[in-house]
């Protein structure tokens, strides 16, 4: 049997690739360095007859000599891909639920040091500040987060971690999904993590429905791809209805999120605050307000961040490797027209 030419242009560590020699009797393997769409379409043509891609970029451009059959991107969004010159028969797929775990660990860290103060106590270390008792209390004497509420937009593979995290902080789980009846995960699981089933969340809600939940919410989490549907759908109607004193925490994607009225949210003390990781432009700005406001903590986008991206990438790599020779549907594939 004739080997399946896949090309693999990256810029991480080659030892990542070596947990694909058990399929290099089925593959052709052809690794390539590369950081660029414009390298990736390069690679491309060096090796036209490639079969299978696996990229962090698309190329901008299209070679009708190239013979691509599917796209293994490695990134969980696919925002930056430009649909509109991939041919139709070339499959996308992402390595949703490989971040998962480390952003769901991200929006937790950013959760417990708004609620705890954490900034504060940092500032009061640099002076060398101990307060007294009455001080203390009245700024740390912080509530719990045991019996809140925490509404998850969207309940993914991301925001099915952050559910099994706050269930085991006794925190009662709303979730938004689009079809809030399909409550299974499809996507690739981690084994041990998330909620393949849906089963953590009290109560699911459509788009129609975001108002409602957020009224109800002590923490919302964004955790929401962006789409023509999803721009800026958190807006000054959202932020005015979640609770006076809640916490807002974005780690989708910035643009999602209406900024100038998360900031008047912010300003008036309508929220409590904001943990951020994820801006409409990044890097963000110098001259930006969520700089200079002190119930925001900001991170340049590094939630997804962790040692064992590349190891587990692979591993769902090697699982739709599997499902494309059996003729199975690849995990993670793009619709177009949703753009996740």
């Amino acid at each position: 049997m004739e080997k399946i030419p896949v090309l693999i242009v990256h810029g991480f560590k080659d030892d990542a690739l070596s947990v694909l020699e058990p399929y290099r009797g089925k593959f052709l393997f052809r690794s390539e360095k590369a950081v660029t769409p414009d390298e990736v379409a390069a690679a491309l043509d060096s090796f036209p007859d490639s079969e299978i891609l696996y990229s962090i970029h698309t190329p901008t451009r299209w070679d009708s000599r190239w013979r691509l059959r599917w796209i293994q991107l490695h990134y969980a969004g696919a925002d930056h891909v430009l649909f509109d010159i991939i041919p139709d028969r070339v499959a996308v797929t992402t390595v949703s639920g490989v971040t998962g775990m480390a952003i769901a660990e991200h929006a937790f860290a950013l959760i417990l040091a708004l609620r705890r103060r954490i900034p504060e106590m940092l500032s009061l270390q640099d002076s060398k500040t101990w307060l007294d008792m009455k001080s203390k209390w009245k700024k740390f004497a912080r509530p719990l987060l045991n019996g809140e509420t925490v509404g998850i937009l969207v309940y993914g593979s991301i925001g099915r971690q952050i559910g099994k995290i706050a269930q085991a902080f006794g925190m009662d789980v709303l979730a938004c999904k689009r079809n809030p009846h399909d409550k299974a995960d499809r996507g690739f699981i981690i084994p041990g993590t998330g909620d393949p089933h849906g089963t953590i969340p009290r109560g699911y809600y459509g788009p129609d429905r975001l108002i409602e939940m957020l009224r109800v919410c002590d923490i919302i989490v964004n955790a929401l791809p962006a789409t023509t549907e999803t721009k800026q759908v958190i807006g000054r109607d959202a932020f005015a209805a979640m609770k006076q004193g809640a916490m807002f925490i974005s780690v989708g994607r910035g643009a999602t999120v209406d900024e100038g009225a998360l900031i008047d949210s912010l300003e008036t003390g309508h929220l409590f605050g904001a943990g951020i990781d994820v801006f409409q432009e990044e890097p963000l700005p110098p001259s930006h307000p969520f700089w200079r406001l002190d119930n925001v903590i900001i991170s340049p986008h590094v939630s997804g961040f962790f040692n064992r991206y590349d190891e587990l990438s692979m591993m769902l790599f090697r699982e739709n490797l599997d499902r494309y020779l059996a003729g199975r549907p690849l995990l993670n594939s793009i619709d177009r027209q949703r753009g996740y």
